[in-house]
């Protein structure tokens, strides 16, 4: 009993404030949030995923016949093709207005700094473009270094006063527009002189590098049941302690699942037989986290049908509905699962235990990989399983097999706290 409390202790007063200091340290909270300007295109282009790819081969040919996969695919490429474009524009663009400085600015230099890294292609006639992959998943870490670098070069050159500055009566937005000509103007010719020593090196372009510095070792991580294991165990244990652990861990860990989900994306409109990555972004929030942080979800149900305890039977009502769409915070601080000794251990098993299962049903192909479609988080089980494998039943399935081991293994803990409850208000009635 002395070593729980100690170790309740630790996790109270030690974990929990450095992980919401991690948490809010304005570099990963530049990187989240300027994910999140990225996920509308996601989202929108995930569902021309759907659209094009659903498993009905009568359809499928429907659209192959009239020329609508193209236009698809092409709404596909210019939305969800584009996630590195928007995100070191929205990287940099939070990043400067933390440090208060001209957000805009930082955010349209660092695009263009993106688009002058990335090598060119050329057609026929010659002319450059911009190819695709480079703006979508496979630039991610590019476009999130470039945009840390920008705006920490813009921020330097504003916060010293090296700027061209006018005068009081020219309007404001002309103002900004020069303030940021000395720092672009460095901010351009280092990512140029970049590339050309890249170039010169013979290690290709700022992606290629990063590809081997971080993409690798992240890979590795990211994209074994053993990483991930890691990463949902940090989850879940944040979580414990009451700090977002989505906010710490899915922040280094989502560029990494978001690149795989679009890599098999890219392979099925390839027309690939085999999808590359059973570990991606929906393979996360779909059939690991079914029920929000802690893969709850069987504890929802322990409430809304078994509670004894009026106070849990309410909470079961509360909470019930918003589980099923992956929303647990009724559940996590009124229960609650938080800093709560009885629920320390469903809360990091049960997600390690849907990941196993999953990660093998795929392995062994009873379940198809994710497509590439990435679905909101707030998905329900059955129709999220269904609609990001390409329409597998067995992946609907799946999801319920989980639902059901998730109960399973919350239950014995919930009967235990409930029972505690129920008679603390039996008490609380006689006295």
């Amino acid at each position: 009993m002395q070593k729980l409390q100690t170790f309740m202790s630790f996790l109270q007063n030690k974990l929990a404030p450095v992980g919401e200091k991690i948490s809010k340290q304005r570099h990963l909270k530049a990187l989240r949030e300027g994910f999140m300007l990225a996920m509308p295109l996601v989202l929108i282009g995930s569902i021309f995923v759907l659209i094009a790819s659903f498993p009905i081969a009568s359809w499928t040919t429907w659209l192959h016949a009239h020329g609508l996969d193209v236009i698809l695919n092409n709404m596909v490429n210019n939305s969800f093709g584009l996630i590195a474009l928007l995100t070191t524009f929205g990287v940099a663009y939070r990043l400067a207005e933390s440090y208060h400085v001209d957000g805009l600015s930082a955010g349209a230099l660092s695009v263009a700094s993106l688009l002058l890294v990335t090598p060119s292609i050329l057609n026929k006639e010659n002319i450059a473009g911009i190819p695709y992959p480079a703006l979508g998943g496979k630039g991610l870490f590019a476009a999130i270094i470039v945009g840390f670098i920008t705006a920490e070069i813009f921020r330097w050159f504003v916060q010293k006063n090296f700027t061209i500055k006018m005068p009081g009566s020219v309007p404001e937005v002309v103002s900004k527009s020069f303030v940021a000509l000395a720092p672009g103007a460095v901010i351009l010719v280092f990512f140029e002189t970049l590339t050309v020593i890249l170039k010169a090196l013979n290690i290709g372009s700022v992606n290629d590098a990063l590809s081997i510095i971080i993409g690798k070792p992240l890979s590795l991580i990211g994209g074994s049941l053993i990483g991930t294991f890691v990463a949902i165990f940090l989850n879940s244990l944040f979580w414990f302690c009451g700090v977002n652990g989505g906010q710490i861990v899915n922040t280094v860990m989502q560029p990494i699942w978001l690149q795989f989900t679009d890599e098999n994306r890219i392979a099925l409109q390839a027309g690939a037989a085999h999808l590359p990555n059973i570990i991606t972004q929906p393979f996360i929030d779909l059939f690991v986290y079914m029920g929000g942080g802690g893969a709850t979800i069987g504890l929802a149900l322990c409430l809304m049908f078994f509670s004894k305890s009026k106070e849990y039977r309410t909470l079961g009502r509360i909470s019930g509905i918003p589980a099923l769409f992956n929303i647990n915070t009724a559940i996590l601080f009124s229960f609650p699962t938080v800093l709560n000794p009885i629920m320390l251990i469903p809360f990091i098993l049960t997600p390690l235990v849907n990941a196993t299962l999953t990660y093998f049903a795929m392995l062994l192909h009873f379940v198809p990989l994710t497509t590439g479609a990435t679905l909101p988080w707030t998905t329900p089980p059955i129709i999220g399983g269904f609609l990001a494998t390409g329409g597998s039943i067995n992946a609907a399935i799946l999801q319920v097999i989980c639902v059901a081991l998730s109960f399973a293994i919350y239950y014995p803990f919930f009967k235990a706290a409930d029972h505690a409850r129920l008679v603390e208000e039996e008490n609380q009635e006689v006295a």
